[in-house]
């Protein structure tokens, strides 16, 4: 008697997971060969070095007060200017995470350097019920001026570049933050139209528009977000090649309320820019 109990309250359970996913649930995005890093286990000992850097909204560039970043079990708490130190923090290949309330919590590797201090900044995306699919670039110092590039279809056949001269081209894209002062955030967003995405094949990548440095230099990072979860990474220092165009990935959506987003790393550097970017505009002054 208490097996056929446990059966009927497992088939029930069943039944009322069946029905959630009928009405809609929230469906997991397909990503193609793209990792987003495991954080490590505490280290007490061994070489350790400063972590500092300044914690941003993606959205807005805005300063987030009240971030926790963590690297190996050692945390610090950002201030008003969104500004954190970890003075002991342990040396080497290390995955911080970065949270902050009200944010999607996101994984970075970054080399820490034994004695010396090294920067990390980076930018934090809102939480929202909406789905929006949102890239955010950010890098250090130099170069002072990185530029994010998206390009996909405009929903009537033709093909739309989104980027500093155009940034809302279309409906469904937008450029939301661009910087040209070194650190970013760069930020673009990809929304649903009347509640679906537009489908089709997108392709992302970053222009070193101040020429030097180069990439290698830069220590540029491309995180890829939807509904609360970090999709993707895409460190500079895993790509190959030399040149002032990095590109970064390619992904697909299909026409749903998600998008069944599809990512395809392509991570390569060179001097060509890609096809369906739009002939560049020159920069001139403050924007």
């Amino acid at each position: 008697m208490a097996d056929e109990t446990s059966l009927g309250k497992n088939l029930t359970r069943r039944e009322a997971m069946k029905t959630a996913l009928k009405a809609g649930a929230y469906a997991a995005p397909v990503i193609i060969a793209a990792s987003v890093p495991r954080p490590v286990a505490a280290q007490t000992t061994g070489p350790t070095g400063t972590l500092t850097g300044t914690i941003s909204n993606a959205a807005n560039g805005n300063p987030i007060f009240g971030a926790t970043v963590d690297v190996a079990g050692v945390t610090a708490t950002t201030n008003a200017s969104g500004v954190y130190t970890i003075p002991n923090a342990p040396a080497g290949t290390r995955t911080v995470t970065v949270s902050a309330t009200g944010f999607t919590s996101r994984a970075d590797v970054i080399n820490i350097a034994a004695g010396a201090t090294t920067n990390y900044s980076t930018a934090l995306v809102a939480i929202t019920a909406s789905g929006n699919i949102t890239i955010v670039l950010t890098w250090g110092a130099q170069p002072s001026d990185l530029d994010s590039h998206l390009m996909g279809p405009d929903g009537s056949s033709g093909r739309f570049h989104c980027y500093y001269a155009a940034q809302n081209p279309v409906p469904h894209a937008s450029l939301d933050v661009d910087d040209v002062t070194a650190f970013g955030p760069e930020t673009i967003t990809v929304s649903p139209v009347s509640g679906v995405f537009v489908a089709g094949s997108y392709e992302y990548g970053v222009y070193n528009f101040s020429g030097t440095p180069a990439f290698d230099v830069s220590a540029a990072n491309v995180g890829v977000f939807q509904g609360g979860v970090q999709l993707a990474q895409f460190p500079v220092s895993a790509a190959t090649g030399t040149g002032r165009w990095w590109r970064v990935f390619n992904f697909t959506l299909q026409a749903t309320a998600n998008g069944s987003i599809a990512i395809t790393p392509v991570q390569s550097i060179g001097s060509t820019a890609p096809a369906d970017a739009a002939v560049m505009v020159a920069k001139s002054g403050p924007r």
